[in-house]
């Protein structure tokens, strides 16, 4: 166990997890808008980049904070790519329908799929790249349980590496970061344009 460097003290009475209120330097912003794929997104590649580094500047913390650390890289792949989905749905039918799977592999090949519908390239460097990353975290986290759970629901061991390099971890996610960001602000400005466009229609016809 990692005993925490804090003064012992024990639950009291009243206490809670969650309050509302109290010093604006200690509040975080919950906000409905707020709660959208790319922002959980965001927030959950923020996650992971934070624990790597604190994990890189404190030794004592490196077993620790992989696990963590690598489902939230997981977890920001699933959701960006869900984002990029929905967000060609937008612009292909006008409804903001997604996958509701956790399916790494098969959201990448929806995505391309849906990319390429609108004219884009999914075949490029960048891609074919990519390919073989999706193909390499499928197959070390199926169904995002290896880094939440010591063991699957029939009791085999999930977790089937030994070691991982923390500073490449970190430099590969970002690399993927890039892409994935990148055409999400893309898909993002389509689907304002999509917007616009159908804004026009409905008030020159009806």
């Amino acid at each position: 166990m990692l005993i925490l460097k804090e003064d012992i003290r024990y639950p009291e009475k009243n206490d809670k997890f969650f309050l509302e209120k109290g010093n604006p330097d200690e509040i975080a912003w919950l906000h409905k808008t707020f709660q959208q794929f790319g922002s959980y997104a965001d927030s959950y590649q923020t996650g992971a980049l934070t624990l790597i580094d604190t994990a890189l500047a404190n030794k004592d913390l490196r077993d620790y904070n992989i696990y963590p650390a690598v489902f939230l890289i997981r977890h920001y792949l699933e959701l960006r790519l869900k984002e990029l989905i929905q967000g060609l749905n937008y612009c292909k039918e006008q409804n903001k329908n997604f996958p509701t799977h956790h399916d790494l592999q098969n959201l990448w090949s929806d995505f391309k799929k849906a990319y390429s519908s609108i004219g884009e390239n999914a075949n490029d460097i960048r891609f074919q790249i990519i390919d073989e990353l999706i193909k390499e975290m499928t197959s070390v986290d199926p169904i995002s349980m290896s880094f939440r759970y010591p063991v699957d629901k029939q009791g085999e061991k999930t977790q089937k590496l030994e070691y991982v390099n923390l500073s490449n971890l970190r430099e590969t996610f970002i690399r993927v970061c890039f892409v994935f960001d990148g055409v999400a602000m893309q898909i993002a400005h389509y689907a304002e344009m999509t917007e616009d466009m159908m804004r026009d229609v409905y008030e020159n016809y009806w």
